[in-house]
């Protein structure tokens, strides 16, 4: 089968080759995926790079941590996903970008119908994550300001549209007034320019002073102290996207700002699994199974009523891949940059 592969780690135009490589073999409690629509992530550039993302491998592997398409291989304990068009998250979060891929079936939904393949793929990824993080975690009310830092992103364009779903009144910031005006278009009440607008000003100005009831922040990175000063009194801060810190969200804050600040910081991870010993000493904690069918049940109606639709910034093909991850880390997208493996490579 082809796949896009890492074969050494460094600048994504120098080490991605799109070769072919066997099929894998479906394990028990997981899936086999013959692949229709595969997204890229920002993580992809740091995974290329050998850097600091949330998921790292040594080359060679394949990149790739969500698809769209039909479960061809099922092992045992999942056999009623064989033949259902689906939406998932691959095994280890990697193996995507191919003609077939793995999951492991907690990380596995029915495919949104209203959606076509480029668009399920994308859907997956932004609108869990940040339905977890608004909803579940933040629990956003109508009538709160919602800030969002990244907002023209594929996660910030979800935030966005979940937040006017909600009732919220949404600013988002973004970089460059063609940004500004995507975020506009999907219901953000204000765009702030972060190249030529002082944020905390302008969000200041549009609340009366008062600051975001819930800040989604996708970006981090050294604009991270600027940002808590924008968080209302007794506010909610999502540090849900590490796109502008070279750690990843590893760097260290000085927790005192936030104690001055009196806001609380809500960590959010998009991981549907039992929560092993192991895995809680290590610091991670992951959403049950169950919640995972939840919100994708929330989401999917919202779909279904035409609240919400995943932006797409670019089809490509395989071959693509790497002058998008390129284009992905000189900030010139916007949305989700989704591979249409019926495009050619």
């Amino acid at each position: 089968m082809r796949a896009v592969r890492v074969v050494r780690h460094g600048r994504p135009t120098e080490v991605i080759e799109v070769q072919d490589i066997p099929v894998p073999d479906v394990e028990p409690g997981g899936v086999r995926i013959a692949v229709s629509a595969a997204p890229i992530n920002f993580g992809d550039i740091a995974r290329c790079r050998g850097g600091v993302a949330s998921v790292m491998a040594q080359p060679p592997f394949t990149l790739g941590m969500d698809v769209c398409g039909v479960v061809d291989a099922a092992g045992a304990g999942a056999e009623g996903w064989l033949g259902r068009r689906v939406v998932a998250m691959c095994a280890m979060s990697f193996g995507g970008m191919a003609d077939v891929a793995l999951a492991p079936a907690t990380g596995v939904f029915d495919a949104p119908p209203e959606l076509d393949d480029v668009e399920a793929a994308a859907f997956l990824l932004p609108f869990h994550t940040t339905c977890l993080a608004l909803h579940n975690r933040a629990r956003l009310q109508a009538g709160e300001t919602l800030l969002v830092v990244g907002g023209a992103s594929s996660l910030g364009t979800a935030a966005i549209q979940l937040g006017v779903a909600a009732g919220a009144h949404v600013i988002a910031i973004a970089g460059g007034p063609e940004k500004g005006k995507l975020c506009e278009k999907l219901g953000a009440e204000l765009a702030i320019d972060h190249t030529s607008d002082d944020i905390f000003d302008r969000v200041m100005a549009h609340t009366g002073e008062r600051g975001a009831d819930v800040v989604c922040d996708l970006v981090g990175g050294a604009g991270t102290e600027t940002i808590w000063t924008c968080v209302a009194h007794e506010g909610r801060y999502l540090p849900v996207g590490f796109n502008d810190d070279p750690e990843s969200g590893f760097t260290g804050r000085p927790l005192r700002k936030v104690s001055m600040g009196n806001f609380s910081v809500v960590g959010v991870l998009l991981a549907y699994m039992p929560a092993s010993l192991p895995m809680k000493q290590f610091g991670v904690t992951p959403n049950p199974p169950e919640r995972g069918a939840e919100v994708h049940a929330a989401l999917c109606r919202l779909v279904a009523d035409g609240s919400i639709r995943p932006f797409i910034g670019r089809r490509i093909g395989l071959g693509q891949v790497a002058a998008a991850l390129e284009d992905h880390e000189q900030r010139r997208t916007s949305g989700r940059t989704v591979v249409d493996l019926s495009l050619p490579a």
